[in-house]
């Protein structure tokens, strides 16, 4: 039987953590090989709940070094066949982790907890962004994509270990993983579960989160996919230029000639930024091809 490590990555939730330690030695002492905890870089006491802790195997950042980094350091430290994780702050229903392993054990790649009651809990702006990035991603990965970012997620530890380098170290990471599964064609399965309020306070800060998500999503596509990038933006240009004639021809705003003017260089570039994605299409192809 294959052993099961499970990855706590925390920061500063000395009002959860052995809680969610204690729910996870209730509901699943006798099956998991092993606890992982990812201390990065608390300054709330949190270590010093843990370190005296004999049920779990610590692992420290000096300082804080980010939710993907503390997740990637627990993986390399974890001794089982698979590994699952969740969050410190209660978030996730522990009891779904054994049906998610038996999914993975029926021949899934990654089993992705999916969130039925994610709406509740987000804000407007997070709420927004998530529509959009879900949008995209599923653009880029031609398939419906149930739960993007959830943090609860179970996969081998050999078949992370292949696509660890380019994923987030940052708040981003189960974006980038799920992302990367999808574009390298493997398998993935969602898992419905309930959503939880949190213990103590969010460290998302929304409008810096976003902005780093946003970032990891054109880096994924652009390594994993770059001809759905390029042809996103080419699109976007191209229907501004549309834009532009259609103003120019149907209003006294702009001119006839400077609207068409501006379509024609619009179109162009659009088209050279087409282009672009086809070179960067074939220069993967070369590379993977190389690799094989």
């Amino acid at each position: 039987m294959e052993k099961i490590s499970l990855i706590i990555p925390c920061f500063n939730e000395r009002n959860a953590i052995e809680r969610t330690i204690d729910e996870i030695n209730f509901l699943l002492g006798k099956t998991l090989y092993e606890i992982v905890v990812v201390d990065d870089g608390s300054f709330d006491g949190t270590y010093e709940i843990l370190k005296n802790r004999k049920d779990i195997k610590l692992v420290r950042n000096p300082y804080n070094k980010g939710y993907g980094f503390s997740i990637k350091k627990g993986i390399m430290s974890a001794s089982g066949e698979i590994v699952a994780i969740t969050d410190a702050d209660g978030t996730y229903p522990i009891e779904s982790i054994l049906l998610m392993v038996k999914k993975l054990e029926e021949g899934y790649d990654i089993v992705i907890g999916r969130r039925n009651n994610l709406q509740n809990f987000d804000p407007f702006i997070k709420k927004l962004s998530r529509i959009l990035f879900k949008q995209i991603a599923q653009f880029v990965a031609g398939e419906k994509i149930l739960d993007v970012n959830s943090g609860l997620r179970v996969f081998r530890k050999d078949m992370i270990q292949k696509y660890m380098i380019n994923t987030s170290s940052g708040f981003s990471f189960s974006l980038s993983t799920t992302l990367i599964f999808i574009l390298e064609g493997l398998s993935v399965y969602y898992h419905p579960i309930e959503y939880r309020p949190r213990i103590g306070k969010s460290k998302v800060k929304y409008f810096r989160d976003i902005l780093r998500s946003a970032q990891i999503l054109v880096e994924t596509i652009t390594l994993y996919n770059p001809i759905k990038i390029f042809m996103l933006i080419s699109g976007l240009i191209s229907g501004l230029g549309l834009i532009v004639l259609l103003i120019s021809l149907f209003t006294d705003v702009l001119s006839s000639s400077f609207g068409i003017i501006g379509f024609v260089i619009l179109q162009g570039i659009a088209l050279y930024t087409f282009s672009l994605g086809l070179i960067a299409l074939l220069l993967k192809k070369r590379i993977v091809n190389e690799k094989q």
